[in-house]
């Protein structure tokens, strides 16, 4: 009788014991789907989570990117220039003269028959200013620099020359803006007018000279109508009392395609 009261109240107290122990181990088991809530919400899912679609989704999604990230070599120009008339004005400076420094007021005018070649001519007045080293030798009072002395002076030139222009790209200003440019050679040829002056005859005489040129410039396009150049022109042409006169032109130019 003791016995069987005994294995009833053990039985008693498993039962009642049991719930207990589920209720006190419930929060260690609702503790991991809180965790894995938060690794949600941190985006720290691990890959062995994703669904087979999920995967398929995100390579899909890859190479869609990947092709529209492919950068062209080749891109559209802002400018057309085939067919137009490219008309510009120009100021210039020719500095390796040692008694005189010119400042070529210009205009030139081209025609484009193809987006890489053009013809153009252009003309240029000589702006003349004596070199310090000229005003210097005349001031001096120790020193006499007779007007012969400087027996060649350039008074304006024109010159007719064919470019091409093999390199067309663009650039970020300041990382804001992109600005298109292309860079151009040419050779040319043309006239020169110069005043001369011998020891033995005072009076200016003129001459008229036939010149080489060479040409590298770049053209910065600002809309499609307007642009900026700047080139550098190398001339050649029978210098006075023989030799060859080689004057080097630096010019700023703002162009204007009709």
């Amino acid at each position: 009788m003791n016995v069987n009261v005994s294995l009833s109240a053990a039985v008693a107290a498993l039962l009642f014991t049991s719930p207990a122990l589920a209720e006190d181990a419930a929060p260690a088991d609702a503790a991991a789907p809180a965790a894995d809530t938060a690794a949600d919400a941190a985006g720290a899912v691990s890959d062995a989570t994703a669904t087979q679609a999920e995967k398929t989704l995100e390579e899909d999604l890859a190479l869609f990117w990947g092709k529209r990230r492919e950068v062209s070599v080749v891109q559209r120009r802002l400018v057309e220039k085939d067919g137009r008339v490219d008309v510009t004005a120009a100021l210039s400076t020719i500095p390796n003269d040692d008694f005189i420094a010119y400042f070529p007021l210009g205009l030139r005018a081209g025609y484009h028959f193809s987006e890489s070649f053009a013809v153009e001519a252009s003309f240029a007045y000589a702006l003349q200013n004596p070199s310090d080293l000229t005003t210097f030798l005349k001031e001096d009072p120790q020193i006499s620099l007779k007007e012969a002395e400087i027996q060649e002076k350039i008074d304006m030139f024109y010159n007719v020359a064919v470019l091409w222009a093999p390199i067309y790209g663009k650039v970020s200003v300041l990382g804001n803006k992109l600005t298109h440019f292309e860079t151009y050679v040419g050779l040319g040829a043309g006239v020169f007018h110069t005043t001369t002056k011998d020891a033995n005859n005072p009076d200016p005489q003129p001459e008229v000279k036939p010149a080489g040129n060479t040409v590298l410039g770049f053209r910065w396009f600002i809309n499609d109508n307007f642009n900026l150049r700047t080139d550098y022109r190398h001339y050649f042409f029978q210098k006075f009392g023989g030799g060859v006169s080689i004057p080097a032109e630096f010019s700023l130019g703002l162009g204007f395609l009709i």
